[in-house]
């Protein structure tokens, strides 16, 4: 399965939220290049980290719904790259 098989409006909210995550990465660059206080970069990145867990659910979500899908089709294969996933998903 490739990314594309998730279909286009998930595609696009993934990468809109990405963009986004990207944003607050050059954010905190800019914070610690300008030396702003630790807190503030904490706070930051505790934003950041919490962003990439929302695009993470997102993407697995949607993930074992097509794999789901090919369960039903008959792929038993599907099952084990949906255990595979949760694996890698704490």
């Amino acid at each position: 399965m490739r990314t594309h098989d998730l279909g286009d409006e998930t595609l696009e909210a993934l990468l809109k939220r990405l963009r986004r995550i990207e944003g607050q990465v050059r954010g905190l660059q800019k914070m610690i290049a300008e030396g702003r206080a630790c807190d503030e970069v904490l706070t930051q990145m505790t934003a950041t980290k919490r962003a990439m867990e929302s695009a993470a659910a997102m993407f697995l979500k949607e993930y074992v719904a097509v794999c789901a899908a090919e369960v039903a089709s008959g792929d038993t294969d599907a099952l084990e790259k949906i255990s595979d996933a949760l694996k890698k998903f704490p």
